[in-house]
């Protein structure tokens, strides 16, 4: 036994690529039983009615670690081998190149995961998530291979200065032919970030009233109150003043009420009293409303009446009844209008 541990392969006995093997399996062997060390811990949690840590994330966190210490055990282990120089270069520039690709990987997989579970959303009918919640994961992701490329580029001794030099410049090109494309999509983030409004919202924009159907990367589209499609540059949203008209408590309705100026003071009283009871008995109204005598006349004595229709109301509706509430009761009380 002792002679097979002492004969030598490639300059190194017997014994030190066991001891080689050993520190690698051992890495695997290890990383393997943390995970399921950690594992069972959230499980207990949980059976216990513990709040256990958040699980996709610990999944993710979970399975990178048992590579994490198959490089460890690996650099220890070869590390103790005598090989060439060039050969070590090489080694030791490989296990650097995976560990940063396996750490660019961990990152992405955890950022998409936190992306997923806590970026604030605009539903959509249908959908769980807006059209820009997976951009944010792709560009995640995007830039963390980006950066892992170029850390492995370097790390395998290339000159990544020109490259970047270069990139910059072709970079600034791209830019510039795009740049409205680029502030579109900026100005989608703004939306995404600031929330002015959310889909199926009314908003007014501009020249433009309608309910928000569709929010794209370049373009939105909104259904106008003449049913007429409008696609809207999302730039816009983050120049343009935007009045989320759903946003209101309720819908506030303004009338002027011509009185005949024969009726007489003292129905055209009667007649204000009749608008404020039907101000806040009405079906679909809330709040208070407002009843005034505008300024007396000679022929038409104008009255301003403001009530408020609530969201859960039907808008239409509720207008009609109110107006045909006052036709019905002001021929009761005999009182004329213009």
């Amino acid at each position: 036994m002792d002679e097979f541990l002492n004969r030598l392969f490639w300059g190194n006995p017997a014994r030190q690529w066991l001891i080689a093997l050993l520190f690698i399996l051992g890495g695997l062997a290890a990383g393997k039983i943390i995970s399921l060390v950690i594992a069972g811990i959230v499980k207990g949690l949980r059976k216990k009615g513990k709040r256990p840590p958040d699980a996709p994330l610990v999944n993710f966190l979970l399975k990178p670690l048992p590579l994490f210490f198959f490089l460890a055990g690996a650099a220890l282990g070869l590390g103790g081998l005598a090989v060439p120089e060039d050969f070590r270069l090489w080694l030791n520039r490989a296990l650097d190149c995976l560990l940063i690709a396996l750490v660019a990987w961990a990152l992405a997989r955890i950022a998409d995961t936190l992306l997923r579970r806590y970026a604030p959303r605009l539903t959509m009918p249908g959908k769980n998530e807006t059209d820009l919640q997976p951009l944010l994961r792709r560009l995640v992701s995007v830039l963390a291979l980006i950066i892992a490329a170029a850390l492995i580029l370097r790390t395998l001794g290339y000159n990544i200065s020109a490259l970047l030099a270069g990139l910059g410049i072709g970079g600034a090109a791209v830019a510039l032919a795009s740049k409205d494309t680029l502030s579109n999509i900026f100005g989608s983030i703004t939306v995404f970030m600031d929330k002015p409004f959310r889909i199926n919202d009314r908003i007014k924009i501009g020249d433009y009233d309608g309910i928000v159907t569709k929010m794209g990367l370049r373009t939105s589209r909104l259904r106008t109150l003449e049913n007429r499609l409008v696609s809207i540059p999302n730039s816009l949203f983050a120049s343009t003043p935007i009045e989320n008209i759903s946003a209101a408590p309720n819908a506030k309705i303004t009338q002027t009420i011509r009185f005949r100026g024969d009726n007489g003071s003292e129905k055209i009283a009667l007649g204000v009293g009749i608008l404020r009871e039907i101000g806040t008995s009405t079906e679909g109204l809330e709040g208070s409303p407002v009843v005034g005598l505008a300024m007396p006349g000679g022929l038409v004595c104008p009255v301003t009446f403001i009530y408020f229709v609530s969201k859960k109301a039907v808008y239409m509706d509720t207008i009609n009844r109110v107006n045909l509430e006052i036709l019905r009761r002001f021929e009761e009380a005999g009182i004329r209008l213009v």
